[in-house]
């Protein structure tokens, strides 16, 4: 029998319609509706503790929607072979951890490798094909220099883009980044998401999420904006008709004021 339950709706990355959750009691998530088509990418702004990493953390099925219908690449959960659904999705995240100790020692073109099978580690045989592959990215990624370096002797803004080119190994069709530059200082923060525009200049990155709750990392890659509030989506569109005075205020309940330099937005707390 097929694993395939299901023709996937085409052209669409993400969607959930009425996503619920609750966990002890309390409802995290209200309600939750929001679309991501194909060529779109987005970042998802709230304050801390609005839910973002919750709404997320469904695409690999970390948690379950207590109530309402969610879809990735089309497909809907509980209906489709969801480990496919994993491999096709990368994640670039802040925590390291799973990283720190089982990595720490290889090095830095080893850690990219280990993306080709979505594993922490490498637990297969390794091909010429891929290493050449893993070397082409970390190329690709300005990280020639500690190519051989032990991930663990790393600064934390060379893991976090070492973690980014780990992500396209797999070649994604979707890539989540959950608060990719926290922690980082400018410089850093500045190094890694100029990587992803060049990335996305080059034609080569895919729809992708970037959760933040900082709008100066919303580079110009990025196309559209959804603000997360109270576990619901409040507002959700182009990025240059959300990031305004009005919808910043609200979102963060404090008045601030918006500027844009290099198609960026800068935020000014009044």
């Amino acid at each position: 029998m097929s694993e395939w339950v299901e023709e996937p709706i085409q052209g669409e990355i993400l969607y959930y319609d009425k996503v619920t959750f609750v966990r002890g009691g309390r409802q995290i998530l209200r309600g939750v509706n929001w679309q991501i088509k194909n060529g779109q990418r987005w970042a998802l702004l709230g304050r801390n503790g609005a839910g973002k990493s919750t709404l997320l953390s469904m695409i690999p099925a970390y948690t379950f929607p207590t109530r309402g219908t969610m879809r990735v690449l089309g497909y809907t959960f509980g209906k489709y072979a969801w480990k496919n659904i994993k491999e096709r999705v990368g994640f670039v995240s802040s925590s390291l951890a799973a990283f720190a100790g089982t990595l720490a020692s290889e090095p830095l073109w080893k850690v990219v490798l280990s993306g080709e099978g979505n594993t922490i580690g490498i637990y297969q045989e390794m091909t010429e094909e891929a290493k050449a592959k893993a070397l082409a990215i970390v190329h690709a990624f300005h990280l020639d220099y500690v190519a051989e370096a032990e991930f663990g002797r790393l600064s934390t803004g060379e893991q976090r883009r070492t973690l980014l080119a780990r992500a396209f190994m797999a070649e994604p069709d979707l890539l989540i980044f959950d608060e990719p530059c926290n922690g980082l200082d400018v410089p850093a923060r500045e190094e890694f998401l100029r990587t992803v525009e060049e990335q996305s200049e080059q034609g080569d990155l895919p729809p992708f999420v970037y959760v933040t709750h900082t709008i100066e990392e919303i580079v110009p890659a990025v196309t559209h904006v959804a603000m997360l509030k109270d576990g619901q989506i409040m507002a959700a569109g182009p990025k240059k008709d959300l990031l305004t005075d009005k919808y910043l205020t609200d979102l963060y309940d404090w008045p601030v004021h918006v500027l844009w330099e290099n198609n960026r937005p800068w935020l000014i707390v009044k």
